[in-house]
């Protein structure tokens, strides 16, 4: 019985460990297919890592909810920074990809209302694919944002730094600071 019962235990500790990889790659697999109708490459072809580029054009745009106004896909989809990442050079790749997926386009990105054209850019990644970049942030989504509106990746810290969404200046906002945003590594253009 007490040999049984430590199998138990270890079989439950096991489960435990494993369910939050499994449930990231289950996330990341998610995102992965389909279509996209804003324009970006996340969940469509020529998604992060995918070595291939989307034709279709990111649309830039801003939204206002608990955060403050922030950076939204064309879909309303929440946009965040890597503190780790430098001026127009990205840090995020392999696993870091599968939960924060790029800010994909196939041509020069679209400035949407309340968005600033001037501070909208495009770097070429290691692995060819172009990223939107915003006041030289490169941009990201959080593969744990189901939908638009949610800002789940808001001040985690993982892949050895913190994610923010973005402010329309182009600076990371946190969210003790409400709509008020705080200067990241790149300043506030």
């Amino acid at each position: 019985m007490n040999t049984r019962l430590r199998s138990l235990r270890a079989d439950v500790r096991r489960w435990a460990l494993a369910a939050p990889i499994v449930a990231i790659a289950a996330l990341a697999a998610a995102c992965g297919g389909g279509s996209s109708t804003s324009g970006t490459g996340y969940g469509g072809s020529g998604g992060a890592g995918s070595g291939k580029s989307t034709a279709a054009v990111a649309t830039v745009a801003v939204a206002s909810g608990k955060l403050g106004t922030i950076l939204v896909d064309g879909s309303g989809r929440t946009l965040y920074l890597f503190e780790k990442d430098q001026p127009r050079v990205s840090a995020c790749s392999g696993a870091c990809l599968a939960a924060w997926p790029v800010d994909q386009t196939g041509a020069a990105p679209k400035a949407g209302a309340g968005v600033r054209a001037a501070l909208l850019g495009m770097i070429k990644r290691g692995d060819g694919t172009t990223q939107v970049t915003y006041n030289n942030h490169p941009l990201y989504y959080y593969a744990g944002d189901g939908t638009a509106g949610q800002v789940n990746g808001e001040g985690l810290a993982s892949f050895g730094a913190g994610w923010y969404a973005v402010s329309s200046a182009g600076s990371k906002v946190a969210e003790s600071a409400g709509s008020t945003g705080t200067a990241g590594p790149y300043g506030s253009g």
